[in-house]
């Protein structure tokens, strides 16, 4: 004969128990959660990773429980993942134009675009040998082999649009242009004169500090013959931490980011956000 009281006393185990499983479950995952940290997609131009390493890593011990996460390239491929709807929370770019073209596709949020800091254009050989190029001018002689000179593709890289202005306003482009290697990024051409594959290439003085024993910088693009390297940086609207990412653009503008900025040979221009 079937016990009435032991199968209830059954149910009433097995329901206990399956509700505290339940209730385990759920106290673990809102822990999980509540532990995970927030993240902040950025993006920014490949001649700032080294400085922007070094920030994230002093902005860490600021807001442990933020994880800036960097994707480092060419401003011209950042600026065309975001209009692809990329979920970037903050966009700094190596140049104006780029930004331009997110702020027209309405894609910046409003209010929160700034000029952060400002380059300069500088002329490279390799350290390891003696050059016959000492100076922009040269690069539209017989000093300079065919396939010698190294720039980014100006129609995605800035430093390379930039390297062409200079070499316009000098009026050598066409003889210089034919013999330039074409790279995906300024740190690509870095890159390349270090290792001696170029004779010379066009990339920013921040990019030239990182490799003083490899590269040697012979000559700094004179000063109007090229547009100002301007890097500015907003908050983009494909993002999912926006506040969190203007938390992080507002610390870039700090005392202590700045110092940071003028280490690694960047010139200081950047204002706080406003709240």
């Amino acid at each position: 004969m079937i016990n009435i009281v032991n199968i209830s006393r059954l149910f009433y185990f097995v329901n206990m128990n399956f509700l505290r499983i339940i209730f385990l479950w759920l106290f673990f995952s809102f822990s999980v959660n509540a532990a995970k940290p927030v993240e902040v997609n950025l993006a920014a131009g490949a001649g700032l990773k080294d400085c922007l390493n070094a920030q994230i890593i002093l902005y860490k011990k600021i807001a442990p429980d933020v994880k800036i996460v960097p994707n480092y390239e060419a401003s011209g491929k950042l600026q065309e993942q975001i209009v692809n709807g990329a979920p970037v929370d903050v966009f700094i770019s190596a140049n104006q134009e780029k930004m331009d073209i997110i702020e027209k596709r309405n894609l910046v949020v409003k209010g929160t675009r700034i000029n952060l800091v400002q380059n300069k254009i500088v002329l490279i050989v390799p350290a390891s040998r003696k050059s016959d190029i000492h100076c922009f001018a040269c690069l539209g002689t017989d000093k300079l082999r065919d396939k010698g000179f190294a720039i980014g593709d100006p129609k995605v890289v800035p430093a390379g649009k930039y390297a062409v202005e200079v070499l316009e306003t000098l009026k050598i482009s066409g003889k210089v242009l034919p013999k330039a290697v074409l790279a995906q990024n300024v740190r690509v051409v870095l890159t390349y004169v270090a290792r001696g594959e170029v004779d010379a290439g066009v990339v920013y003085y921040t990019d030239a500090l990182i490799m003083p024993d490899k590269v040697k910088v012979i000559a700094e693009a004179p000063e109007g013959s090229y547009t100002p390297a301007i890097f500015p940086a907003a908050i983009i609207k494909t993002g999912n931490n926006q506040e969190a990412g203007k938390n992080f653009l507002n610390f870039l503008a700090t005392p202590e980011a700045k110092k940071i900025f003028q280490k690694y040979g960047y010139q200081n221009i950047n204002s706080e956000l406003k709240k």
